[in-house]
């Protein structure tokens, strides 16, 4: 069987691009977000919601790491919007909270500041 982890992409006319990520993040799961934010990131921002998100294990936040590294590697960043409470607590124990631009909302996430050295959004 494979696993589907339903990712959609927010029209964000010249704005960081966000995906809503919907689901278990775990093992079975990992290769399909890895591939969906790969696909739109660049140098710029790629926002997640995860609103949705109903489950995140270790394979899921070292998919995030990777993740994160690869927009830091391209001159772009990660930000995490809403995570869940189980997800936040997995984060906040494994000290990676501290790595990630995390917002509450996607509302805040979209207008959180460019990273340094970004190119101006129009």
């Amino acid at each position: 069987m494979i696993s589907v982890l339903p990712i959609d992409t927010a029209a964000t006319r010249g704005r960081p691009s966000a995906l809503k990520v919907t689901g278990d993040m775990g093992l079975a799961t990992a290769s399909v977000l890895e591939h969906a934010v790969n696909e739109v990131l660049t140098d710029r921002t790629v926002i997640l919601d995860l609103t949705d998100v109903t489950f995140c294990d270790s394979s899921g936040l070292n998919t995030l790491l990777r993740l994160r590294r690869r927009a830091q590697d391209v001159g772009g960043r990660l930000i995490l919007a809403a995570p869940p409470r189980q997800m936040m607590r997995l984060l906040t124990i494994t000290g990676a909270a501290t790595v990630f631009a995390i917002y509450t909302t996607l509302a805040e996430a979209l207008q959180a500041p460019p990273a340094p050295g970004a190119p101006p959004t129009s």
